[in-house]
């Protein structure tokens, strides 16, 4: 019967274990959220996995060929208790993807250029304009101070949209 198993990766090495395993015909899911990149002057927005260090593989231990993963690039073992291989509960994986985790950096009352005004801090009731989502929680925001824009990044809770 198949089920969802976990697999540890090398540190940051999700999107090659997966490649590679892919390449050898097992059926894996990488949970993964995007996330804006600096690196300069550019910003990039790149993949990441919601866990980092593991990715799930679907297999049948008792007929599939597994012993090739823990010798695929990017991956340091597939999970084990000794010589049993322990399955994720059913429908975790099913579930993630119903959540729809694997979505654009967005929020629907957010998007670049709109006014927004902060809530607290030592910006309190200034407004500024958004630039763009660093990743889910964060966000830069220009402010014009002293005749000049300025960028800083906050937590997206930390501001409100201004109509």
């Amino acid at each position: 019967m198949r089920k969802w198993y976990v697999i540890n990766t090398h540190s940051n090495q999700e999107l090659r274990a997966e490649e590679n395993l892919v390449r050898q015909g097992f059926q894996v899911y990488l949970p993964y959220f995007l996330k804006a990149r600096k690196h300069a002057r550019k910003v990039d927005i790149v993949k990441k996995a919601l866990f980092p260090g593991y990715i799930f593989v679907e297999l049948d231990p008792t007929s599939d060929n597994w012993g090739s993963i823990n010798s695929t690039y990017g991956v340091r073992r597939l999970i084990s208790a000794g010589s049993k291989l322990p399955s994720l509960p059913d429908g975790f994986v099913t579930d993630l993807r119903e959540a729809k985790i694997d979505q654009e950096l967005s929020d629907p009352d957010l998007k670049p250029g709109q006014k927004v005004k902060f809530l607290s801090g030592p910006f309190a009731n200034i407004i500024g304009s958004l630039s763009h989502m660093i990743d889910r929680e964060r966000i830069s925001v220009l402010l014009n101070l002293l005749g000049r824009e300025v960028k800083t990044s906050v937590s997206r809770f930390d501001v409100t949209t201004v109509t």
